[in-house]
């Protein structure tokens, strides 16, 4: 496994398996990459409206080049 350093995050709720409501660290590396990071064993699922919160974080978290 390759490890990017990071350089912007975030954080995104979304629900666990369980239902439980979990929040997911998202972030960009240096390299433009995305980052979702949840904890080990554990994954997420998320609703439209969640989805949307992700991409409008993603989009805050972009280079700003043109």
């Amino acid at each position: 496994m390759v490890e990017n350093s990071v350089r912007q995050g975030g954080r995104v709720a979304c629900l666990d398996a369980l239902g439980r409501r979990r929040t997911l660290e998202v972030s960009l590396t240096e390299d433009g990459d995305v980052c979702i990071h949840t904890p080990p064993g554990e994954s997420a699922k998320l609703d439209w409206t969640q989805v949307g919160e992700l991409l409008r974080k993603l989009a805050e978290l972009r280079p700003h080049t043109r």
